[in-house]
């Protein structure tokens, strides 16, 4: 009996080691949501804060949805006064460090979606690091007016999300 008691204590004290290293290694995504449009809007945007809590730069090179035609990474800049949507090829993670996707910045640019979305649908959007990981972030779709509210430093919250590697 002390044999598997010991057994079992190690294999938990194994077990949470692992999810130690995962974590602390690993892309964690919170407060991910995305701009309810009008009926008929042909694209959409998706926000969210991504965090590296790894020791190496992590590189995100896309993102793709079953919900939409096509997602894109983007970037809004202001020249000469005039606001401006960039393709963004690559956003660098800093190690230890975050990137935050918010209106008027980065933003996952999703065009085409394939069924009217509203406020409290969950959308699935998996983001394409560079060095083969991809991350499954559930999106919930928000109100303009909640969205508003969003845009002046309230936080509502982390989304689960899963690891593929």
């Amino acid at each position: 009996m002390k044999g598997t008691v010991r057994l079992m204590m190690g294999l938990v004290v194994m077990l949470l080691a692992a999810v130690v290293i995962a974590a602390e290694g690993g892309i964690i995504v919170e407060n991910a949501w995305i701009r309810e449009a009008p009926p008929g809007a042909r694209a959409m945007a998706g926000y969210m804060t991504v965090k590296n809590n790894g020791t190496n730069d992590k590189v995100l090179v896309g993102a793709s949805s079953d919900a939409f035609g096509e997602v894109m990474l983007h970037r809004t800049i202001v020249e000469d006064g005039m606001a401006k949507m960039v393709h963004q090829m690559a956003i660098t993670i800093p190690a230890k460090g975050a990137v935050t996707f918010e209106p008027n910045g980065y933003h996952v640019m999703l065009m085409g979606p394939k069924r009217p979305l509203k406020a409290g649908d969950k959308v699935e959007i998996t983001l394409k690091f560079k060095d083969g990981e991809s991350v499954k972030v559930v999106h919930e779709v928000r109100a303009a007016e909640a969205t508003h509210s969003m845009e002046h430093g309230m936080d509502h919250g982390s989304m689960v999300m899963t690891h593929n590697h």
